[in-house]
């Protein structure tokens, strides 16, 4: 029988809360960021949209219209 694992403790690069963390890989950018559950959340039903998962990402990645989009909530 084994025995789970406690995620590590440590800051969330979204919100920089500590918590335990979880590896996001992001589709867009393949870059992997140290997450909270609900950051990590966040983070995949935004690439789901089609948007970004942060702000940094948005202003390499995205057009100007993209980032207005990100900027305005509506991905």
């Amino acid at each position: 029988m084994t025995t789970a694992t406690t995620p590590p403790l440590g800051d969330c690069q979204m919100c920089r809360t500590r918590r335990h963390l979880f590896p996001h890989k992001s589709v867009r950018d393949g870059l992997v960021r140290n997450l909270c559950v609900r950051c990590h959340e966040s983070a995949t039903v935004a690439e789901e949209r089609g948007g970004f998962v942060d702000f940094e990402q948005a202003i390499t990645d995205g057009s100007d219209e993209d980032l207005l989009s990100w900027l305005r909530g509506d991905l």
